[in-house]
């Protein structure tokens, strides 16, 4: 283990239809949102070194101080979970104080990461070199309210990995940073089967 880092259906039902109407409507009412397809119209570009899903159907719709703003769906949370991600791998001394505001849940796990944070120092315009690339996601659970996107990412000199990010829609989709000690690991992944392939270079 390495450690720690959305048919209508018209139908007109008549006579002998209406039960067959009925079920049709019942099944397109119980399926549920879509979990498996990705983000649509996706512009990806590098974001402090690491190529980023900076534009989608599902958001984000603003861009500053920080990418946020994104549709109540499960593909809006996945975009969430990737920019969060980066953001808080990249933001400058002058824009992790937004970071924690705007994409992080209130919590233990903010705070911490927000002391650790202040420790360091990242000058702007630092640019990740050799960084991680996403690959795919796998959204694990899902309501309104919550969700949980396992992202695919290739570490370099590590392989590809799968690391679960929460988040919480609270008038956005914010990360719900865990504790230190509750922290998960990157989970060696030998194949992308079982997750959605989302990538920079996917469909080019």
């Amino acid at each position: 283990m390495v450690k720690k880092v959305v048919t209508a259906l018209v139908g007109v039902c008549v006579a002998g239809a209406l039960t067959a109407c009925a079920g049709a409507d019942e099944t397109a009412e119980n399926a549920g949102p879509d979990l498996a397809s990705a983000p649509q119209n996706v512009v990806w570009q590098p974001v402090a070194g690491i190529e980023s899903p900076v534009e989608s159907t599902d958001g984000p719709r603003e861009s500053q101080p920080v990418l946020h703003g994104y549709a109540q769906t499960p593909q809006g949370a996945v975009v969430a979970a990737i920019n969060g991600q980066v953001a808080m791998a990249t933001a400058n001394d002058e824009l992790w104080d937004e970071v924690s505001a705007l994409l992080l849940a209130p919590g233990q796990g903010r705070d911490q990461w927000a002391q650790g944070r202040a420790l360091l120092s990242i000058p702007e315009g630092t640019v990740q070199q050799n960084p991680a690339m996403f690959e795919g996601f796998r959204v694990a659970d899902y309501t309104p309210e919550n969700a949980q996107v396992v992202l695919a990412a290739n570490y370099p000199g590590v392989g590809l990995t799968a690391y679960p990010v929460q988040l919480t829609w609270q008038d956005d989709w914010k990360i719900v940073m865990p504790t230190q000690d509750t922290a998960p690991d990157l989970e060696p992944l030998q194949s992308l089967d079982g997750f959605t392939a989302f990538s920079a270079t996917e469909g080019q």
